[in-house]
């Protein structure tokens, strides 16, 4: 039986950011094996990659060279009528990217 008092590790994607082309690939295969508290990513290209959620929308923008951390469980307030008020990754959950076509644009994006 699992340990589930202390963290978990998810098995971690690559992706070769010289195959990148102008539409949306899949960054993660078929998706994170279990749900996530936090995603850490590392773009280590020389490009900046436009990140959708739905494959469809672009949701954000990972500059090269850049560490990005999200916790997901962060300042969330706990509400009694819609459960605990933390947020997760979901299980299978793709993380499609393109090469950017807004580089030197301000990058602003949101998340709840």
């Amino acid at each position: 039986m699992a340990d589930f008092s202390s963290f978990q590790a998810i098995p971690n994607a690559s992706f070769d950011l010289s195959t990148l082309t102008g539409s949306f690939q899949s960054l993660n295969g078929t998706g994170f094996a279990d749900d996530i508290k936090m995603l850490e990513i590392y773009n280590g290209g020389t490009v900046g990659v436009d990140i959708s959620y739905d494959g469809v929308t672009k949701h954000t923008y990972w500059p090269p060279g850049a560490t990005l951390i999200f916790d997901f469980q962060t300042n969330h307030s706990d509400n009694s009528a819609y459960g605990s008020g933390t947020l997760n990754g979901r299980k299978g959950q793709i993380i499609y990217g393109r090469t950017s076509t807004t580089s030197t644009f301000l990058q602003m994006s949101g998340y709840r």
